[in-house]
């Protein structure tokens, strides 16, 4: 094994302690591909690698390879950022070993992604799509998926690693364990995704009991993200109508709904759990027509006057 994979072996080990198991992924796959194309240049050694160097392999991963079997797929400017990002960290560990005085991907430019806005569910749809009736013991807990999808706008791997502990009913709160980049978080949880969490309960009692998480399936295991998002659409599948929801967009709709009625953007970080306020800032973003009301409100200009 070369030194360059040893030292991503001894990085990946560190890293794994802290960070959720997908992130360790990611990093590790972005590293290895990193340390091939070094090696493809002849480099033996991670104090070789500069800022040009790597300022001219995120050029080359963005346009892709067709002669390298490994690199001949260009990759997309989103994979790009979290590619370099996992690069970055690794720099830092590096540093902090004292194998490099200095890290050289802190001064690679990041690709400029064109960030579109978040797809977000009507309050009218949402609460249509909500209010159907449970017509099955698998539906009672797909209902009380989505109302606690709703109300306190967890990510989807945050509420498959929910356990029976984690939600309090008293107090109206949900204990967030492993958020992104392994923080937690408390979140307040809604009347409606109480009740819907009840219904669920006395109903799991009834079930097979094998594991401690908050939604089981009928054999009594833990549910995947798959299995949830399929049950997500099946319950948006129920209206009839052609609207394709995923998990995802209950938390969109949730921080847009929040932030429209409260205008309190701290507040909303705080809930989804984002590190940078600058996540959160992309809620901002207003519907035409709530636009619209508030200009003809507000406007001095635009106030319509009154019949006489």
């Amino acid at each position: 094994m070369s030194n360059l994979q040893l030292a991503i072996d001894d990085f990946l080990a560190k890293f794994a302690q802290r960070y959720r198991e997908r992130s360790v992924e990611a990093k590790a796959l972005a590293l290895h591909q990193l340390a091939r194309h070094l090696e493809d240049q002849g480099l033996t050694e991670w104090a070789q690698c500069d800022q040009q160097l790597l300022q001219k392999y995120i050029i080359y991963r963005n346009k892709g390879d067709k002669k390298h079997e490994c690199f001949q797929r260009p990759l997309a400017l989103t994979s790009l950022k979290t590619h370099l990002a996992g690069i970055r960290v690794f720099f830092d560990h590096l540093v902090e070993e004292a194998i490099l005085t200095a890290n050289p991907a802190r001064l690679v430019k990041m690709p400029k992604v064109q960030q579109s806005l978040p797809k977000v569910i009507a309050v009218d749809t949402i609460t249509q799509m909500l209010d159907q009736t449970a017509e099955t013991e698998l539906e009672t807990r797909d209902f009380a998926i989505c109302e606690l999808f709703y109300s306190t706008g967890l990510r989807l791997s945050e509420l498959t690693q929910l356990d029976l502990n984690h939600v309090s009913l008293s107090n109206l709160e949900v204990k967030v364990i492993d958020g992104k980049g392994g923080k937690g978080r408390i979140v307040p949880l809604g009347s409606k995704a109480k009740e819907a969490i009840e219904q669920w309960l006395m109903l799991r009692a009834t079930w097979k009991n094998l594991d401690e998480a908050l939604f089981i399936t009928k054999r009594g295991t833990r549910m995947t993200a798959r299995q949830v998002s399929n049950r997500v659409k099946h319950i948006a599948d129920k209206m009839g109508k052609s609207l394709k929801v995923h998990p995802h967009m209950f938390r969109h709709s949730m921080a847009t709904h929040v932030l429209e009625s409260s205008q309190d953007i701290r507040s909303v970080q705080e809930l989804l759990g984002h590190a940078d306020i600058s996540t959160t800032q992309i809620y901002t973003h207003l519907d035409f027509g709530h636009l619209s009301k508030i200009f003809d409100a507000a406007h001095p200009r635009a106030k319509k006057k009154p019949r006489k």
